[in-house]
């Protein structure tokens, strides 16, 4: 075979070991795999050179980074569990109470959700910074009292009109999703394909290339950090597991590189 350059990343598939696609992505930065063999020397006698080289434990290095985050990156890399459904979020707000239409909550409006009735908790704010927590009533509210109805209209007397408050209160959206972290959790064994494209030199032309891990457990750095004007990055290691034998791995290979050429 021709001798290929290593320049560049494609795309990562994962499937599960029942073979069921789990997650493609297309934007990698990098995808490493180092092959490493070493050995204990065994020496006797006066030469400096070992008469026996023993086989130590492979040491094959595999990870991929990957500058964004997706739930199916934290099941591979973290044994994380996903669910979809109903999610709730925490939210505080600061406005100002109006005269005539007081204050109403904006975060629901804006992300398509619904105000949790019965979550809310509202606070005076003075010039200062300091914070005065309001009572919260079913009607007629005093100057230390507030009300607020199903949509998360605020309102107070006419004493507190034009007042700043800080609002805390959550909302709901039904079709969320979220990643659970247990304290127990482990990642399960998947297969793992690098499909990707290198130039040879001799002809110009590209030649298809794919890295197949056939049995692979995730591990490493999920990154949920959040940094101003700053991406993360996340680097998932995979440790190589000694495969099955299978009609798709009928050698029993623990990892294979391929070229079209």
């Amino acid at each position: 075979m021709q001798p290929l350059v290593f320049d560049g990343v494609g795309t990562i598939q994962t499937y599960g070991l029942d073979g069921k696609l789990k997650y493609v992505e297309g934007k990698i930065s990098k995808v490493t795999m180092q092959f490493q063999t070493d050995w204990d020397r065994v020496m006797g006698g006066d030469s400096g050179y070992a008469f026996h080289y023993t086989a130590k434990d492979l040491q094959d290095k595999v990870s991929f980074e990957v500058p964004r985050y997706s739930t199916i990156l934290a099941e591979i890399s973290q044994g994380a569990d996903t669910i979809t459904g109903e999610v709730k979020f925490d939210e505080n707000e600061e406005g100002i109470l109006d005269s005539t239409n007081g204050y109403t909550v904006k975060a629901p409006t804006k992300f398509g959700g619904t105000f949790v009735p019965g979550s809310d908790a509202v606070y005076l704010k003075d010039a200062n910074g300091k914070l005065t927590e309001l009572t919260r009533a079913a009607s007629a509210p005093t100057a230390l009292q507030y009300a607020i109805d199903a949509t998360g209209k605020i309102t107070s007397d006419a004493a507190n009109d034009n007042k700043n408050i800080m609002v805390t209160y959550k909302w709901s959206k039904t079709d969320g999703t979220r990643s659970g972290f247990s304290g127990k959790r482990r990642p399960v064994p998947i297969k793992f394909v690098h499909r990707f494209e290198l130039t040879d030199d001799k002809t110009g032309k590209s030649v298809p290339c794919q890295l197949t891990i056939y049995k692979a457990l995730g591990g490493g750095t999920l990154d949920a950090s959040q940094e101003r004007k700053k991406p993360t990055t996340n680097t998932v290691t995979l440790e190589i597991m000694d495969p099955d034998i299978t009609p798709d791995n009928p050698e029993g290979y623990a990892a294979e590189l391929i070229f079209g050429i």
